[in-house]
């Protein structure tokens, strides 16, 4: 499948991956991301200290990591770098405070 294509996937039975992660595991972003669209960036950044949460993948594609920002949105993860932008949080005491809106 190409870069350009979609397909609609249906069952997210993965819970390890080849790189190391397991679904549930939480990743805190260590270096700022910023969301880009095709090249340009679009204004939005994750910042360093965001924690996500690694989410069950696709069996047929297990070097994509599912995951899901702090806001709740799904994400994916493809190539090995992942450990450059994340770093596994070991210990839940060390997360922040969520970043979710106060009622």
């Amino acid at each position: 499948m190409s870069s350009n294509e979609y397909r609609l996937v249906t069952e997210y039975e993965l819970v390890d991956y080849p790189c190391g992660l397991s679904a549930g595991d939480r990743l805190r972003v260590k270096v700022a991301i910023v969301v880009h669209q095709g090249s340009k960036p679009t204004g939005v950044v994750h910042p360093v200290g965001d924690v996500w949460t690694v989410l069950r993948g696709v069996v047929d594609e297990p070097d994509i990591v599912w995951l899901r920002q702090p806001d709740g949105k799904s994400h994916t993860w493809t190539g090995s770098d992942i450990f450059e932008t994340f770093e596994k949080v070991t210990n839940p005491q060390e997360e922040p405070p969520s970043h979710a809106p106060r009622p």
